[in-house]
């Protein structure tokens, strides 16, 4: 009896996955098994008022996957999170992978090392980055995307 329970919920749960995809509005995109990915690149140089490269500043990069349901009503969901830190040259890159093209990014720049690396700078938050396709797409690679920025930071009084 135990084996005719395995075996009947087993073969429902088949039947039940298999079919998750009927009626979800996905935004457009054909509902099959499989993982949609991107390639995600983003490049960034810090300065301080004077043009010098900053070293050392906390870069946290977010990118969010934004879509539209059949109702019309907006969604924003967090695809991508990291944090950098500038190199000598106060640049950051990272090449990573998303779940497709970021809708909106964005780059919060935070001094954490003080009076190191050229004094004690303001924390900025650069808002509403576009991502640039670089690369088409193909099935389930939804293509190749890249952000960049340059910031002056200010100096704290």
């Amino acid at each position: 009896m135990k084996n005719f329970f395995r075996a009947l919920f087993g073969g429902l749960l088949t039947i039940l996955g298999f079919g998750s995809c009927h009626g979800i509005d996905n935004g457009g995109m054909e509902c099959m098994y499989g993982q949609p990915h991107a390639d995600f690149t983003v490049k960034g140089t810090v300065t301080d008022e004077a043009g010098e490269p900053v070293k050392g500043i906390k870069t946290v990069v977010d990118a969010y996957y934004k879509w539209t349901d059949h109702a019309g009503i907006n969604y924003s969901q967090l695809d991508y999170s990291d944090t950098l830190y500038t190199d000598d040259n106060g640049q950051i890159l990272r090449k990573a992978t998303t779940f497709s093209k970021p809708g909106e990014i964005v780059v919060t720049l935070i001094d954490v090392d003080g009076e190191e690396n050229g004094g004690e700078f303001e924390e900025q938050v650069i808002n509403n980055l576009e991502a640039k396709q670089v690369k088409n797409s193909d099935g389930w690679y939804t293509g190749g995307y890249e952000t960049e920025f340059k910031a002056t930071l200010k100096k704290k009084n």
